[in-house]
Formats: structure tokens, C-alpha cells, sequence
């Protein structure tokens, strides 16, 4: 009777397939690549470190740009950058937080001239009026922001917005009451003769979706009401200049905007003579 092979030949106990040769060598290719780019990390990092104390990339001048309401030796001081600061090594980002931390600034841009020159461009806040809080006098930018307390004899020649605290902020000016008050500020700053900006003394935001104009000139309550401000604006400009034209605006108290669709009422006391 013939007798039959191994089983264990039968399930590879021979010699090793090509497969298996293949994925060994694959395995040995693939570990020297990774030793050969880890070498070339470590090589890399040691000159990165060596270059950034080289004096060749020492900063010898910053050029600060877009200051206004700040200076460059406040700037340059947040900056944190210094005599012994390395172009090459220089951490931009903490460089721009630091110097984004200040109140007046909007943003920062930074840039690296090579090999010994760095350029720092400020954006400030620009404040479009102030808000009166609990803690305080604030000015507002154009987004909303109320970012630094207004200290005298700083420049307060600003619309003021009240009746908003902190914990009622908007999340978004978009509808919302504080959002509209900033934009009647902005059309009031496009050149109207009529009703300049620099004639708004106060935007009171009641709570009850009506905002209350005082002029500089005359302070009686203006309704504006909500919604449709550049419509209101410009309805508005028309009903004043009729008001100066038609010397009534002295013997006005107030002006409702909201009172009825396309319809304004205007107040008079008949006391006081035009």
C-alpha cells in the first residue's frame, strides 16, 4: 500500500513561499525609510535650532504700521519682540496674541522680511459710539464690541446708546435693537446736513422694540420704533428739514416714526412761538 505525504508538507511546512520573502524585504525597506526621515528630522531640527541663534537672523528693525489711537513703542512692547530676537525662531502667533490682547486692537498682521526685518500692521477698533453700562462708559465699534472704557479727557465727541446692559447683549446685531441703532449711526455718518451724526446726543434702547432719538440741538424724543432704519432715516431727514424750514422745530416735543404704515406724528407745544 502506498503510503501518502506529510500532511505537514501539505500545509506549507516546505520551504518559505515568494510572498513571504517579498514581505519580509518590504518590512526592512519600510523601517529604513522611516530611520532615514526620522535622521533627516533630527538632522533638520538640530540646524533649525543651531540657525535660530545665529546672529545673521537677529531682528535689527520693526516696522510697525497703522497706528493711530495706539504707538509703536506700545506695540512693540506687547510684541515682546527685542534686540535679541531671531527672525528665524520667532513664534508669530504669541507675537499677534500678545499684541491683540490690547483694547484698541482689531487684528495684526506680521510679516517676515528676510533676513533681519519684521513688519507688524495694525488694525484698531474705531469706535462708532459709546454705550452706558453699569460699570461705566464703553466705547462701541461697528461690530458691536464694546472694547475700552471711555476716561476722561479722552475724545467723547460720540452718539451714546443706553438702556443695555452686559447681560442683555445680543449674541448677533442682525434684528437686533443694538444692531439697528448702530446702523442709523453709520447712515447718519454718510454727509446728510440735515441730521449728521454729530448731531445724535443719545439712541435709547427701551426694551420694547422702540429706540428713542435726542438730537444734540433739541433733545425731544424721537420714536423710531423697529425695523426699515435707513427707510426711517431718510423719512426722518425730510420731516426735520420741513421742522427748520418751517421754523416749527423750535415748538417740537416730540416725533413718532412708528405711529402708523408710511405715517409719522409730530408733537407740538403751542406755548412757544415759532
Amino acid at each position: 500500500m502506498q503510503k501518502g505525504k506529510p500532511i505537514r508538507q501539505r500545509y506549507g511546512g516546505g520551504k518559505p513561499s515568494q510572498s513571504s520573502e517579498l514581505k519580509k524585504k518590504l518590512l526592512i525597506m519600510g523601517a529604513g525609510f522611516l530611520l532615514l526621515v526620522a535622521g533627516f528630522a533630527v538632522v533638520g531640527f538640530l540646524v533649525y535650532k543651531a540657525l535660530g541663534r545665529w546672529d545673521f537672523f537677529q531682528i535689527t528693525t520693526t516696522d510697525i504700521q497703522g497706528c493711530r489711537r495706539t504707538t509703536k513703542n506700545l506695540i512693540l512692547e506687547m510684541s515682546g519682540v527685542d534686540v535679541h530676537s531671531n527672525l528665524l525662531a520667532l513664534d508669530t502667533k504669541r507675537v499677534k496674541a500678545g499684541i491683540e490682547a490690547y483694547e484698541w486692537v482689531e487684528s495684526v498682521e506680521i510679516a517676515r522680511d528676510w533676513p533681519n526685518r519684521l513688519t507688524i500692521v495694525v488694525k484698531e477698533r474705531l469706535p462708532a459710539a459709546m454705550v452706558s453700562l453699569d460699570n461705566g462708559l464703553f466705547y462701541l465699534d461697528q461690530s458691536g464690541v464694546a472694547f475700552a472704557q471711555v476716561l476722561p479727557p479722552e475724545d467723547m465727541d460720540y452718539p451714546i446708546i443706553t438702556g443695555l446692559k452686559r447681560d442683555q447683549w445680543p449674541r448677533t446685531l442682525k434684528g437686533s435693537q443694538l444692531g439697528e441703532a448702530l446702523q442709523f449711526i453709520k447712515n447718519a455718518g454718510q454727509g446728510n446736513s440735515i441730521l449728521p451724526k454729530q448731531n445724535i446726543s443719545e439712541l435709547h434702547l427701551d426694551g420694547d422694540e422702540n429706540i428713542i432719538l435726542y438730537l444734540v440741538d433739541r433733545p425731544f424724543p424721537i420714536h423710531l420704533g423697529a425695523g426699515k432704519v435707513g427707510a426711517k432715516y431718510y423719512r426722518l431727514t425730510k420731516v426735520l428739514y420741513k421742522l427748520y424750514k418751517s421754523k416749527e422745530f423750535q415748538k417740537t416735543i416730540y416725533v413718532k416714526m412708528d405711529y402708523e404704515s408710511n405715517k409719522v406724528l409730530v408733537g407740538f407745544d403751542e406755548r412757544v412761538e415759532g
